[in-house]
Parts: C-alpha cells; sequence; structure tokens
C-alpha cells in the first residue's frame, strides 16, 4: 500500500471526526475547556498517589511539585510513563472512563472507523532533564521514531499535551520526502532504524496544550528538550483505522471498539507498589501486559 492510502485515512477521520488538518498525515481535535479541564483533573490525582505528592489544582505549582518528587521512581518508567498499582487503580480507572467518553464524542458521527482502540493509553512525565536510566536506551522516546517499529505498520499515534512547559519540552516531527513501507519495518530497538532519518525533514510544527493529535506512522517524532526546559504531562496512546491490526504481542491492549470502562467494567492492577514492573512478555509488548485484566460488573 502507499503512501496515498495513508494520506486518504487521515482525510477520512478529518471529515467525519471533524478534526482539523495540521499535515496530510496529521489531524487535532481541540477539547472543549470543561472537560479538558476535567481530565486534567483526574491526570493529577493518579499522579499525586504514582509520586506520593499532594494534590494541588493549580497546573504551575503541580508540575514544580512533580519536578521536585522526579526522584520517587517506585511508579514511573525510563521513559517516564507512570505505571499503574493496586494502591491507586481507582485513580487509573477514572482516567480510563473519561479517555473513552472523549474519544467517543469525538468518533460519534462516524464510530466505526476505529478498527482497533488502545485501552493501555500512557500516562507520560517528561522532566525537563532526561532520566539517567533512560539515556542510551534502544527504546527511548528522545529517539527519532516511529510507533510502528514496535507496534506494527498500519497504527494511528495520539498525542495530548496536558499542562507543563510544552513551549521548550515537546515532540518534533518529521515528514517522509520520500517513503516506502521498509521504512515502517518491525525493529527491536529504535536505534537500528535510524537509517530513515536521510529521507526525512523536520516539520516547523508544535502540538498546543489541549489539542489531541492523530498521526500515521508514516510520520516520525521524538521528545526534544530545550536548554533548560520544565517538565512536561502529557497522554499517549495509539490507534487502529482500517483492516489491519497490531503486532500480534500487542493485540491484549486492543478492542475492536471503545469499551465503557468504568462504567461496564473496570481494569483490575495485579502488582503493588510492593512489587517491581511485571516483566515484559517480548521485546515487542507493553509495560503493563502481564499486570492489567478488565473484571466486568454486574
Amino acid at each position: 500500500m502507499s503512501l496515498e492510502y495513508r494520506k486518504n485515512r487521515i482525510n477520512k477521520i478529518c471529515k467525519y471526526w471533524n478534526l482539523k488538518k495540521v499535515h496530510d498525515l496529521m489531524v487535532y481535535h481541540k477539547l472543549e475547556k470543561k472537560i479538558f479541564d476535567d481530565f486534567k483533573l483526574k491526570v493529577k490525582l493518579y499522579i499525586s498517589k504514582a509520586l506520593n505528592i499532594d494534590f494541588e489544582e493549580n497546573d504551575k505549582k503541580f508540575i514544580q511539585k512533580v519536578t521536585i518528587a522526579r526522584d520517587n521512581r517506585l511508579n514511573v518508567t525510563p521513559n517516564g510513563a507512570v505505571v499503574p498499582k493496586k494502591e491507586f487503580q481507582l485513580e487509573y480507572n477514572l482516567i480510563l472512563r473519561e479517555w473513552c467518553e472523549i474519544i467517543k464524542k469525538m468518533i460519534k458521527k462516524k464510530p466505526n472507523l476505529i478498527t482497533r482502540f488502545r485501552t493501555t493509553p500512557n500516562i507520560r512525565i517528561k522532566f525537563g532533564k532526561e532520566l539517567n536510566d533512560n539515556i542510551g536506551r534502544g527504546l527511548s522516546t528522545s529517539l527519532p521514531h516511529s510507533d510502528g517499529w514496535v507496534e506494527g505498520p498500519w497504527g494511528m499515534n495520539c498525542f495530548f499535551p496536558l499542562f507543563g512547559d510544552a513551549k521548550n519540552n515537546n515532540l518534533v516531527y518529521y515528514e517522509p520526502l520520500r517513503f516506502n513501507e521498509k521504512m515502517i519495518s518491525t525493529a527491536a530497538t529504535y536505534t537500528e532504524m535510524q537509517w530513515v532519518m536521510k529521507y526525512y525533514k523536520k516539520m516547523k510544527f508544535k502540538p498546543a496544550i489541549g489539542n489531541i493529535y492523530f498521526s500515521d506512522y508514516a510520520l516520525v517524532h521524538n521528545t526534544f528538550r530545550n536548554k533548560n526546559s520544565g517538565t512536561r504531562i502529557s497522554i499517549d496512546t495509539t490507534l487502529f483505522v482500517g483492516n489491519h491490526k497490531p503486532h500480534k504481542d500487542r493485540e491484549k491492549e486492543y478492542r475492536k471498539s471503545i469499551p465503557n470502562l468504568g462504567l461496564e467494567e473496570i481494569v483490575s492492577v495485579k502488582n503493588s507498589e510492593k512489587n517491581r514492573f511485571s516483566e515484559k512478555s517480548s521485546i515487542f509488548s507493553h509495560y503493563t501486559a502481564n499486570s492489567l485484566k478488565t473484571v466486568k460488573l454486574d
């Protein structure tokens, strides 16, 4: 399949979901202020529990508390993902419920365009200075990468900057100058795929807080920090449009339609803060793959 097919998918979701176009391979949805503020509240509750800090409604003050707590790594991966644990699974389910409702509302005119919906969004803290154990990692998101290298070639990225220093600490995107499907081959590390960058150029674009961005895997991106940047908090996840599936080791994270999480079912977390992170089933699996299960509510 060609780049034109990918562009046509973007045009389709832009039309039916009433999104705004940034690029032939990227669109966005601007969230209503009330919904956005309510969602941020849920994320702050979750992070407060995970970092063992006091809740703070003010965004600037909350970010300051998060930054001070950067050495509390009990529930934070090298890439800054906040890992759900038993002690705050209620707060995690509140995020999942709200996230599902936000996307359902956005796609309501054509919900069947989504063929795989990921139920494990990453709540991500990107500190102004990279965490030491992420430096040099082959899967560090500071390396230019396509999620297609570990997810399979046909998904779409979703990036939602929530608060913090998005001016100096954000994602940088790259568009293809020349493209073929080998550029989204499966790879165990981002490092081994850096050869594709000679066929890409940097886009003059910076994601804005409050917008949810959807981009085809043909766009490459990475975390970029200016000197003396502050902390940024965001959501990142993926979905599939069209008759495609994720990598077999990631399939358990996806549903064919958006579930009623927090209403008809909840996500139960196996691991306690007393436990180490669950070992991933494979290089390609998610850090929550062996620690979460869905429980139906009567």
